[in-house]
């Protein structure tokens, strides 16, 4: 997860470094009227004068065409959730998830060629990276659906995933003094630094990686029988058939659908923005707009897996029941990083208090993981990867309009006016989908994701609010 977003948060950065902002305020002011009608930063730019010294990129991408070119990765990326899950949940996601890297690996390395073409083509090999990369949450998911023993499902979902906050915190502040060595042209240097290490993850992957614990040839028996006994996962390999009408009917899923949505476009959207905020916005130098994109995300990681061991802490002493559990995640993850981002509009040209304001912001979305997020396994069972697509597929619609959004809100990306609008939208979208799950979430498992659901035998459903050191099985009857 850590390469698989450093090959996309790179580009972020490298954004920066590419366009000509000269060439894109100018054109847009030239239709819209003087510079004197802006309300810009440039006391942050007088008063370290030292360090912003850098030359306008080569591009002449307006901001509409820059964030264009930043949901072409999630035009691609929609296309593959749904079929990468449920082709993880039928045939295992070994293969799944290391065609799709191979694929984002290779687009990656071409990029900076395809850039120079044209950026259409440019545009292309975005769409295919997100091709490539659509598999990966609903491959994760379906994995850890089959590695994951129920006690500690939220701990190592979790930890899995903080992988992808890793993978931003490299891609943000590492790429800015990539692209300062001037080697291989500057910004290139990047695309290739992260495309050779998603090859060489594929090579250990093909290696090494194994869809569950039946299929591992080194995996010891106490092991295995250990994760088989507690997720009851033996033989489900290409017996799977994913009840689809009742999942998209289902009023749980769509309750999760809304709120990764909210989610998912906050997410997405300051992930690629954060670099063009602080350098365009802001007015800072590269290599410290990489360092301030990447501090958000440094918190939200350590949050992250402190929020997931406490939770499962807390479930293990029955402290607290599941359900309630999972919404107070929610609720303190998307609550405080909507009251944040506020906070960050209101904060304007103060670059300490922008700063802090929006880490404090992604560092409280941080606990949503160990909510709505893990809730996900507890309601969909071994149908966690075909949920995870249609789940991950809302997410992604989330990705699309929230770039849109701030192509409209920053025409002249200069202008702090409009960043002050961008924060205050995913405010509310962040409100919206604490409300909804808040309100409506629940962690209890839906009958069509029962194996034997319409049949007459028996079957164990595992009672994870009643697990703390032993597993304890119902045995229940359709």
């Amino acid at each position: 997860m850590t390469v698989i977003c450093a090959m996309r948060q790179n580009v972020s950065v490298a954004m920066v470094a590419m366009v000509n902002d000269t060439y894109v305020d100018t054109k847009r002011v030239s239709w819209n009227g003087s510079m004197d009608t802006l309300k810009t930063c440039q006391q942050n730019v007088d008063e370290n004068t030292t360090s912003v010294t850098e030359e306008d990129g080569e591009f002449l991408w307006d901001a509409h065409t820059q964030e264009l070119l930043f949901a072409a990765f999630s035009y691609g990326y929609i296309f593959t959730h749904i079929p990468g899950g449920w082709l993880a949940d039928k045939y295992g996601m070994k293969w799944v998830l290391g065609f799709g890297f191979l694929l984002s690996s290779a687009c990656t390395l071409l990029g900076p060629v395809a850039a120079m073409a044209d950026f259409r083509w440019y545009f292309v090999t975005r769409f295919f990276s997100g091709l490539g990369e659509g598999v990966s949450f609903p491959s994760m998911l379906a994995m850890w659906s089959k590695w994951a023993h129920p006690s500690e499902r939220s701990s190592l979902s979790v930890f899995g995933f903080a992988g992808f906050n890793f993978g931003t915190i490299v891609g943000n502040a590492l790429s800015g003094f990539l692209i300062n060595l001037d080697i291989a042209g500057g910004w290139p240097f990047t695309f290739y630094i992260y495309g050779s290490c998603g090859v060489v993850w594929v090579i250990a992957w093909c290696i090494m990686g194994h869809s569950s614990p039946a299929d591992h040839p080194w995996i010891s028996v106490e092991e295995r029988t250990y994760l088989e006994e507690g997720l009851r996962s033996s033989g489900l390999k290409g017996k799977v058939s994913v009840p689809w009408g009742k999942m998209l009917t289902s009023p749980t899923m769509w309750v999760l659908v809304f709120t990764h949505f909210a989610h998912t476009c906050g997410i997405f959207t300051l992930l690629v923005n954060l670099p063009l905020y602080f350098s365009d916005g802001m007015r800072v130098p590269i290599e410290q707009a990489g360092v301030y994109s990447a501090l958000p995300f440094i918190l939200q990681f350590v949050v992250m897996i402190a929020a997931s061991h406490l939770t499962d802490r807390l479930l293990a002493r029955q402290v607290i029941g599941k359900t309630a559990i999972r919404k107070l995640m929610s609720a303190i993850g998307l609550f405080s990083g909507s009251f944040c981002l506020i906070l960050t509009g209101f904060a304007s040209c103060n670059i300490g208090m922008s700063v802090a304001f929006v880490t404090l912001s992604m560092g409280g979305i941080g606990a949503s993981f160990a909510g709505h997020f893990v809730s996900l396994l507890d309601v969909a069972g071994v149908y966690a990867g075909s949920a995870m697509g249609m789940m991950s597929t809302a997410g992604t619609f989330g990705a699309i309009v929230g770039p849109y959004i701030v192509g409209v809100f920053t025409e002249v990306q200069s202008d702090i006016t409009g960043w002050q609008k961008v924060m205050w939208f995913l405010a509310g979208v962040y409100a919206f989908g604490g409300l909804t799950f808040v309100l409506f979430g629940t962690t209890r498992l839906q009958n069509w994701a029962r194996l034997d659901e319409g049949s007459k035998q028996k079957y164990d459903v595992l009672d994870e609010s009643k697990a703390d050191s032993a597993v304890t099985m119902v045995t229940s009857e359709t």
